[in-house]
C-alpha cells in the first residue's frame, strides 16, 4: 500500500450521504493514525500525524469533513475537523473545553454534531453544527456518553452505567431538559443492565426509536425504545433474545438490525428483523469478528482474525447468499496485542476436566504452533482456554515454560483471535495460555457476574485450576510457569504473585493496579462505576472487600521475579499506587525490574518503548523460566528493581540498566 498506510486497525466508517467516502483508522509507522478514502479512485490519503496516534475517528454525513479525537497520554483531548480532500485541522465545534472523550453523534437530516466531554468528575453535551460555535446542553455528574441523536436534532441520547438507575437519558436539545430515562435494573429483584446503540436514522418525522440491548433475567435481548411508547420487545424465548452478549446497529430502513453475538471465543453476525422477532445467520469463517461497520449500498464490512491468522478486512452481503469476500490481503499487525457459538467439549482422562482440541500443526505436523482449546471443569462451571504450544511433530520437548497471557478488563475476553504476543512466545519455545475466567464475557450474565464480589480471588482461583489441568496433562510443569497481563490483567499477576506465590514464578505486569483503594481514588469516573459494581461498593463502604482484592495486602508474601512496565502519564492505572507498590516490593528485598514508558494507558502509543519492554519482558521469563525446577529456588537471589519514574523510552533504558544487578 502506497504511503506508508499500513493494516487496518477499525473497520472503514462511511458518510451516511455519500457513500464513495470512507474514513478509517489504519497503523502507520507501528501508530495509528486517521485516513480518508475515495471509494470512487480507491485512493487513501494519510489525514493525521499524530505523535501518539489517534485511536477514534468520524466523518461527516455529507463526506465533507473527518473528525477525530486529539488526545494527550493521559487522554485529555479535544476533537478536530480536517477537510476531506485534506488542509489545515481546526477545533471541530468552537467553545467546547478539553477533558475525555463521551462520544459523538451526527445528524444528517439538520446538519448537527453532538459531542460528550467528561470535565473533572461531569460530563457536559455540547451541540453544534461543523465548525461552529457550540452550545451546552446538558451536564450531570459522573460518567455518561453521547450515543445518538434523533432525526432532525429532536432527542438527544446519552448512557451512563447499565445497571443505574437511569442506564439511558433522553434530552431534548432545545432546552436541555431531561425528556425520559430507561432505568438499568428490571424492577423485580433480578438486577439487569441496559444498553443504548443509537437512533433510527430514516426516521424523518415520525416519533424517534433508539435501539437497546436490555439484560433481563441471565439473557440478552434485542429491543427497540420508541418516543411516547417506551420499550418495545419480542420477550423470553424469542430470536431477539440470546444467552450470551450481543452489540448491534441499524440496518437500512425499517426495523432491520444487524447483530454480533460473541460465544466462547469466537462471534457471529446475524440480520435481525424486530418487527417479526427473527434473525438470520450471515455467513462468515469461524472465528471472531473485530469490528463491524455498514455502508450505505447496505454491505458490511468486518474486520476478522482467528487463532494465527492476523485480521484482515472481509465484505458481507447480507441480502445475497454469497459468502463474504476478502478485501485485502492479511498482513500481521506492525506491534504486539489483541488484534463467540462455543466449541464442543470432549472428554479428557482426567476427572472432572475436559478438552477440545482445535487447529493443530500445518500438514505433516512440522510447521506452525499447535493450537486447542481446554474446558477445565469446577463446580461452578468450565473454565475455558485457549492454549498454543511451539511447533513440532513430538513431544519431547515437554513439558514446556508456560507463560498465562491474562486479558484485562475484567468484562472482556481472549477468542479466537491473532494475538502477535501468542505467536512471539510461542516462537520463543514457551507454551501460551489465554483464559477466560470469571468476570469474562461471552458466556453469559452468569460466568461475567456470579462470583460474589470476590474479585480478583475468584479469577485466582480459575488461573491456578487451568494451571493445575496443564500440569496433568504435561503441558506445564511446577517451577516453570508465570503470568503476563495488561491493566487488569496486570492486576491480576501482582495479586496472584501474592496470594499464590507457591504457584507462580514470574511476573509480567503492565499498566497494573497496584493498590487498589488509591488507584480508585485517583482514576476516571467511569472505571469508579466499574469498580462499585464489582465490588458492590466504594472503599469507604465494603473496605474489607478492596483489601482482600488489594496487591499491596499480599506485598510481603511476594517471593518474585517481577517485571513491571507501566506510563507516567496513565490516567486510568496512576503511577502514584504502581510507585507504592514498588517501594514495598524494594522494603521486602523482591526481585523486580521496572520500566516506566510514556504514551498513558495505551502503551502502543509509545510503540519504540513498548516493543523495547516487549522484549526485555520476554528475556526476563526466559532467563527465569529456562531455569530446571529443582534449581528454581536459586532465581530470586541478588536482583532488585530501580524505581526512577522516566516519561521517554531513552531514560527507560537507563532504567533497566540500573535495576540490573
Amino acid at each position: 500500500m502506497s504511503g506508508g498506510i499500513g493494516t487496518a486497525v477499525h473497520v472503514p466508517s462511511f458518510a451516511a450521504g455519500d457513500g464513495r467516502r470512507a474514513v478509517e483508522t489504519r497503523y502507520v509507522d507501528g501508530l495509528p493514525q486517521i485516513v480518508a478514502w475515495d471509494l470512487t479512485t480507491g485512493q487513501r490519503r494519510q489525514a493525521t500525524t499524530a505523535p501518539l496516534g489517534v485511536e477514534t475517528a468520524a466523518i461527516e454525513p455529507d463526506g465533507h469533513g473527518l473528525w477525530w479525537f486529539d488526545a494527550a497520554a493521559g487522554g485529555q483531548g479535544r476533537w478536530l475537523r480536517g477537510p476531506f480532500e485534506g488542509g489545515h485541522p481546526r477545533p471541530a465545534l468552537d467553545g467546547v473545553p478539553a477533558g475525555r472523550m463521551h462520544g459523538l453523534a451526527f445528524d444528517p437530516r439538520s446538519g448537527l454534531a453532538a459531542v460528550g466531554v467528561g470535565v473533572a468528575d461531569r460530563s457536559r453535551y455540547y451541540l453544534g453544527r461543523p465548525g461552529e460555535r457550540a452550545r451546552l446542553v446538558a451536564e450531570e455528574p459522573g460518567y455518561a456518553a453521547v450515543v445518538g441523536l434523533a432525526p432532525g436534532g429532536r432527542l438527544l441520547a446519552t448512557a451512563g452505567y447499565p445497571a443505574g438507575p437511569a442506564a439511558v437519558r433522553l434530552w431534548s436539545p432545545a432546552s436541555g431538559a431531561l425528556v425520559d430515562a430507561i432505568p438499568g435494573a428490571a424492577g423485580d429483584g433480578d438486577g439487569g443492565a441496559v444498553w443504548a446503540l443509537g437512533f433510527r436514522p430514516d426516521l424523518t418525522t415520525a416519533r424517534p426509536e433508539l435501539l437497546l440491548v436490555l439484560e433481563r433475567a441471565g439473557r440478552y435481548t434485542l429491543a427497540f425504545w420508541r418516543q411516547g411508547e417506551g420499550i418495545r420487545t419480542h420477550g423470553p424465548g424469542s430470536a431477539l433474545d440470546f444467552d450470551t452478549e450481543i452489540t448491534a446497529c441499524w440496518y437500512g430502513p425499517g426495523r432491520t438490525a444487524l447483530v454480533q453475538q460473541d460465544r466462547a471465543g469466537r462471534s457471529r453476525l446475524l440480520r435481525a428483523d424486530l418487527d417479526r422477532g427473527t434473525t438470520t445467520v450471515l455467513p462468515t469463517p469461524e472465528g471472531t469478528i473485530i469490528d463491524f461497520s455498514c455502508a450505505p449500498d447496505r454491505t458490511v464490512h468486518c474486520l476478522w482474525s482467528r487463532d494465527g491468522e492476523p485480521p484482515r478486512p472481509l465484505i458481507c452481503h447480507p441480502e445475497s447468499p454469497q459468502s463474504p469476500e476478502s478485501a485485502e490481503r492479511p498482513e500481521p499487525p506492525e506491534r504486539p496485542g489483541h488484534s463467540g457459538h462455543s466449541g464442543h467439549s470432549g472428554h479428557s482422562g482426567h476427572s472432572g476436566r475436559s478438552t477440545t482440541a482445535s487447529r493443530g500443526t500445518a500438514p505433516g505436523g512440522t510447521t506452525g504452533p499447535r493450537r486447542r482449546e481446554l474446558w477445565t471443569r469446577q463446580p461452578y462451571g468450565q473454565i475455558h482456554s485457549f492454549v498454543a504450544t511451539p511447533p513440532g511433530r513430538r513431544t519431547v520437548h515437554r513439558p514446556w515454560p508456560t507463560v498465562f497471557l491474562v486479558h484485562g478488563g475484567p468484562h472482556t475476553h481472549d477468542r479466537d483471535a491473532y494475538d502477535g504476543r501468542t505467536e512471539a512466545l510461542v516462537r520463543a519455545g514457551f507454551a501460551v495460555v489465554r483464559t477466560n475466567y470469571r468476570g469474562s464475557t461471552g458466556y453469559g450474565p452468569g460466568w461475567r457476574d456470579d462470583f460474589g464480589h470476590r474479585v480478583g480471588l475468584a479469577q485466582l482461583e480459575d488461573l491456578a485450576a487451568v494451571r493445575g489441568h496443564l500440569i496433568d496433562e504435561g503441558v506445564a510443569e511446577p517451577g516453570r510457569t508465570g503470568l503476563c497481563g495488561y491493566s487488569w490483567g496486570g492486576y491480576l499477576t501482582l495479586l496472584a504473585m501474592g496470594v499464590q506465590p507457591r504457584l507462580w514464578d514470574v511476573g509480567l505486569a503492565v499498566a497494573p493496579v497496584a493498590d487498589y483503594t488509591a488507584a480508585y481514588r485517583a482514576t476516571t469516573p467511569a472505571l469508579r462505576e466499574v469498580d462499585d459494581r464489582l465490588f458492590g461498593g466504594t472503599p469507604e463502604q465494603v473496605p474489607h472487600r478492596y483489601r482482600a482484592a488489594c496487591p499491596m495486602t499480599y506485598v510481603g508474601r511476594v517471593r518474585g521475579p517481577l517485571f513491571l512496565a507501566a506510563s507516567a502519564d496513565d490516567e486510568k492505572c496512576p503511577p502514584e499506587q504502581i510507585e507504592r507498590y514498588l517501594a514495598a516490593l524494594r522494603r521486602h528485598d523482591v526481585p523486580h525490574r521496572v520500566r516506566w514508558l510514556g504514551g498513558g494507558h495505551d502503551l502502543g502509543r509509545d510503540p519504540a518503548g513498548y516493543a523495547a519492554a516487549w522484549s526485555a519482558m520476554v528475556r526476563y521469563a526466559d532467563d527465569t523460566l529456562r531455569t530446571s525446577p529443582r534449581t528454581a529456588d536459586h532465581r530470586n537471589s541478588g536482583r532488585t528493581g530501580s524505581h526512577h519514574p522516566a516519561h521517554h523510552t531513552e531514560e527507560a533504558e537507563e532504567t533497566e540498566e540500573r535495576s540490573t544487578p
